[in-house]
C-alpha cells in the first residue's frame, strides 16, 4: 500500500489510521498496528516541522508491506537531508523537567522496531522502519 499526503499535520491521522484498517485486514497483529500508527505519526510529523524551509507544497510517500511475518512501513520526503540514526539519543539519565525538548519519538521508534535504515536517493530522504511479528 501507498499513500502520498501533503506536508500538513492535520494530514497525518487520516493517513495513520488508512494504513492501519489495510494491515489490520491483512491479519497484522495489534500491538504490530500500534507500532506502525506510532512511526507515521513521528516520523511525518518530524518532517512537516523540520524538514522544509518553506510554506510550499511537498509531498510525503508512506509505503507500507507486509512479507513473511514482517512489517516494512517506508517513509519518504524532499525536505532538507536528515539521517535518523545520526541523531542522538535522548539524555535519559536527567529527570523529565532537565532533558531537552525533542528526541524521544525516534527513541521510541529505534527501541520499538528491529531495524531503522536511512538513505538519501534522488533528493529524497528514505526511511525505513521493520517490525516482526508472528500470528
Amino acid at each position: 500500500m501507498e499513500l502520498t499526503l501533503k506536508n500538513d499535520l492535520s494530514e497525518i491521522p487520516p493517513a495513520a489510521d488508512e494504513v492501519e484498517r489495510h494491515l489490520a485486514g491483512q491479519g497484522v497483529p495489534a500491538e504490530i498496528l500500534y507500532v506502525a500508527r506510532l512511526v507515521i505519526e513521528e516520523l511525518v510529523s518530524n518532517i512537516i516541522k523540520y524538514g522544509y524551509d518553506d510554506n510550499g507544497p511537498h509531498e510525503i510517500r508512506i509505503n507500507a508491506c507486509i512479507q513473511d511475518g514482517t512489517l516494512s512501513l517506508e517513509v519518504s520526503d524532499d525536505g532538507h537531508p536528515f539521517n535518523p540514526l545520526d541523531a542522538p539519543d535522548p539524555p535519559l539519565h536527567l529527570p523529565a523537567h532537565e532533558r531537552p525538548i525533542g528526541g524521544l519519538g525516534l527513541h521510541f521508534i529505534r527501541s520499538m522496531t528491529d531495524s531503522l535504515d536511512y538513505k538519501r536517493h534522488e533528493g529524497r530522504n528514505i526511511v525505513t522502519v521493520r517490525k516482526s511479528y508472528s500470528l
